[in-house]
């Protein structure tokens, strides 16, 4: 019977157990939650149940010193305390949850849009004093007159962003010194800055006092993170040679999602061929931030949502192999492509070009053995004042696995395009053949950013399929924002789809500015 017992609460004991926070770890995610970018955002708890979520940071207080005002967007309203700031029982009981499974809370001051600053460093140290006895681990104020209760926050982070700095290297400074005076837990401060170096509303502050994280937020300029102008180096040397806290951690900012910043999204495999391994290996690194976790969350491809994508190529092992051991089946795709191009030119300046492209694409599941296709195309075009033509063919693929059952998949897409000063067509026929359930995915995107004078497009498309009546086949089309997703489902069944386009060059004028851009909010 002691032996029983003895192995019941070893049980117990490790499926309680909760990993701390690392703030050593070049592989933390933090997420900015509060205010509800993506118009789905769920309470604090919801979040802090995956393990891809290290640091929360609640925004924001957007109004201080005197009033100080909260705002958690749909998360807490209509309830006060005495002195008529936000009182938020359900994200003080969530913190509490948060903290319990590992994660740290900070409290974010300033944003975007808001009312706050100081006059004088006076002013700032005694706010400090203030946030201390909301927030901290102070008796000066019963439960009842404080936001978020008994809980406890784990620090605060500056979102300073009207360019004014007077104060906060005073407030953070001060907010050192309390803290020093409570060794119950470690308390943490960070700042978000814009890329652009040095930033103007928090450049003293981070140069002048001891912060932990760097929040940076590589999007809404210039030094956008996926542009040539990315500027991790300048942040890299403001570590290594400036920064007071010798361990301090960057963070590479990120939007969530494509509506969550005005400019900078760049989907997961974008941002991993950015952050090399120089990047992530940097004893400065901390990790990956995003503006919002409701965007980022609501964000999702076929590897999960951005949140879970942004911890994985960071190369959390332990994060990797949950994500696998939820996985039913295996999908092998094998790809290969042969394109070739000439062109033409005559003495009246008329160019024609044609193009053939030949692509095959073969994929099996874990309920196949083999399988393989292969397609070919050749094209040509004419002028009055001389003609080219080229083609390509044989592209082959295949995979296998143990199984002996078969299935078979094929794609063949044939394009051909004429080029002339003014005129561009292209016609483009996709024919795909299921003996299986399976569903094919077929996406095209393209990105513009210029000043267009002139730009007509024509979109026509035709689909015929066949289906057993006992097994439906549908087709949807989504149009975006320079985005164009065609989804075809067809289990036991044949669809053509042919597509025509026809579209109309632009012209396109170019202007260069150079400097850093206007001030932008975030």
């Amino acid at each position: 019977m002691l032996n029983l017992f003895y192995f019941t609460s070893i049980i117990a004991t490790l499926a309680t157990t909760v990993f701390a926070f690392d703030p050593t770890s070049n592989s933390n995610v933090a997420v900015y939650w509060g205010q509800n970018s993506g118009g789905n955002q769920q309470r604090l708890s919801y979040y802090c149940d995956s393990d891809a979520v290290d640091i929360v940071i609640l925004s924001f207080m957007h109004v201080f010193p005197n009033p100080v005002q909260l705002n958690f967007a749909n998360a807490c309203e209509g309830t006060y305390t005495p002195d008529g700031i936000l009182k938020c029982d359900n994200i003080a009981a969530d913190i509490q949850y948060c903290q319990s499974k590992g994660k740290i809370i900070l409290l974010s001051l300033g944003g975007a849009s808001g009312s706050y600053g100081f006059t004088s460093d006076d002013q700032a140290k005694e706010f400090a004093h203030t946030v201390w006895d909301l927030f901290g681990n102070s008796d000066a104020l019963s439960a009842s007159d404080r936001p978020f209760g008994s809980a406890i926050l784990d620090g605060f982070d500056f979102d300073i962003e009207n360019h004014i700095s007077t104060g906060y290297s005073a407030m953070a400074d001060e907010l050192r010194t309390i803290f020093a005076t409570d060794s119950s837990k470690k308390y943490y401060l960070g700042a978000a800055p814009q890329c652009p170096y040095p930033d103007a509303s928090v450049g003293n502050l981070l140069q002048e006092s001891f912060i932990d994280f760097v929040f940076i937020q590589f999007y809404n300029n210039y030094c956008n993170l996926g542009t040539s102008w990315f500027n991790w180096d300048t942040w890299l040397d403001y570590a290594e040679n400036t920064s007071p806290n010798s361990n301090v951690k960057l963070f590479v900012g990120v939007p969530g999602s494509i509506g969550a910043a005005g400019s900078g999204y760049n989907p997961p495999d974008l941002i991993e061929d950015y952050l090399t391994s120089d990047i992530k290996s940097s004893e400065y690194f901390g990790g990956i931030s995003m503006w919002d976790v409701s965007a980022a969350w609501d964000n999702t491809d076929g590897n999960g949502n951005f949140v879970e994508n942004m911890k994985r190529l960071l190369g959390n092992d332990e994060f990797q192999a949950a994500a696998v051991s939820s996985s039913d089946s295996t999908t092998t795709t094998t790809t290969t492509t042969v394109t070739t191009t000439s062109t033409t030119y005559t003495s009246d300046t008329t160019s024609t070009t044609s193009t053939t492209s030949t692509t095959s694409t073969t994929s099996s599941s874990s309920s196949s053995s083999s399988s393989s296709s292969s397609s070919s195309s050749s094209s040509s075009s004419s002028s009055s004042s001389s003609s080219s033509s080229s083609s390509s063919s044989s592209s082959s693929s295949s995979s296998s696995s143990s199984s002996s059952s078969s299935s078979l998949v094929s794609s063949a897409t044939v394009l051909s395009t004429v080029h002339n000063a003014d005129v561009a067509t292209t016609d483009s026929t996709t024919s795909t053949s299921h003996q299986s359930d399976t569903n094919t995915h077929e996406d095209s995107s393209f990105e513009t950013s210029s000043d267009t004078q002139q730009q007509s497009t024509t979109l026509s498309t035709t689909s015929t399929s066949s289906t057993s009546p006992s097994l439906p086949t549908s087709q949807t089309t989504t149009t975006l924002t320079n985005v164009l997703t065609s989804v075809v489902f067809a289990p036991t069944t044949m669809t053509t789809v042919a597509t025509h386009y026809n579209i109309i060059t632009t012209r396109t004028n170019l202007q260069t500015i150079y400097g850093p851009p206007p001030y932008t909010a975030r």
